[in-house]
């Protein structure tokens, strides 16, 4: 086994992505992912701070050794468990205390949320001041979110929508290596579920549809155009003359129609935030 998979195997281990792994490293995701095909090794310095995370020895990333476990073949792996907590501050406080455990991170903000790590196990702190949509209501009794995270974020959000089991937001930015979606159990408790999401692959830079070859839009010599759908661009210009803001209104009903978004409002924030990074939109 080579020192490759000896790292990804940590990782996932420890319930890491690799742009988490990346941030604490303080080195680029293409870094980790770079280690983890073999493609480039790591340094000392960087061997020893894994070893220090894994809470292994050096050796366990250099050599093959019973220190690690197999990885499980699901490919959704628990993040953390999320506590929110009205007095932030106090709370982090007590839970230092209790699990004789400094934080591990403080969210880039400063108050947003904190990590401890117990058995290789994530629990999170999250203040309910800076949460949208998390136990908002004073008297709700649902003050947990269970945390997720997987190497494609677009295939299993597609998986968890076929399911049809609870209310699912569409795939959401927290900042440019974090995304996310949000599912509610039959409680109501929220289910993130995080990982790795290529915006631009595969999506119509018109419209952000997710696009199948039998999708594609076509150039004015027929051959088929994979930047944008059919319904966007058609014989080597776009179908219809919109403004961004035209063409976000156009593409609200199909969001809430799917199930993406469950309000009109909704869908026209997430359009608000994302339509204005695609191809057709970013340069105006």
């Amino acid at each position: 086994m080579t020192i490759a998979d000896q790292i990804q195997k940590l990782r996932i281990q420890k319930g890491l992505t690799q742009e988490r792994l990346a941030e604490m490293l303080e080195v680029s995701r293409q870094s980790i992912s770079k280690w983890e095909l073999g493609q480039a090794v790591p340094d000392v310095e960087k061997i020893i701070r894994m070893s220090e995370l894994f809470d292994v020895s050096t050796d366990a990333i250099l050599l093959n050794t019973p220190e690690i476990q197999e990885e499980k073949k699901n490919p959704l792996h628990l993040g953390s468990i999320y506590l929110i907590v009205k007095d932030f501050e106090k709370s982090v406080d007590f839970y230092e205390k209790f699990l004789d455990v400094k934080v591990d991170n403080r969210c880039r903000s400063g108050n947003k949320f904190v990590e401890f790590y117990v058995d290789n196990k994530c629990i999170a702190l999250m203040n309910e001041e800076n949460l949208i949509g998390h136990s908002t209501d004073l008297n709700s009794p649902y003050k947990f979110v269970l945390n997720f995270w997987v190497e494609d974020l677009n295939a299993e959000y597609e998986r968890v929508k076929a399911l049809k089991i609870g209310n699912l937001t569409g795939i959401l930015e927290a900042y440019p290596t974090y995304h996310y979606f949000h599912l509610t159990d039959p409680d109501n408790n929220v289910i993130e579920i995080t990982g790795g999401f290529h915006m631009n692959e595969n999506i119509c830079q018109s419209c952000g549809m997710n696009m199948g070859e039998s999708d594609y839009g076509t150039n004015a010599d027929g051959s088929f155009n994979r930047e944008y759908c059919k319904y966007c661009f058609a014989n080597g210009g776009f179908v219809k003359n919109q403004t961004l803001e035209e063409s976000i209104e156009s593409c609200i009903p199909f969001l809430v129609q799917d199930g993406t978004c469950k309000t009109e409002e909704e869908a026209r924030e997430m359009l608000k935030k994302e339509m204005p990074k695609l191809k057709r939109w970013k340069n105006l």
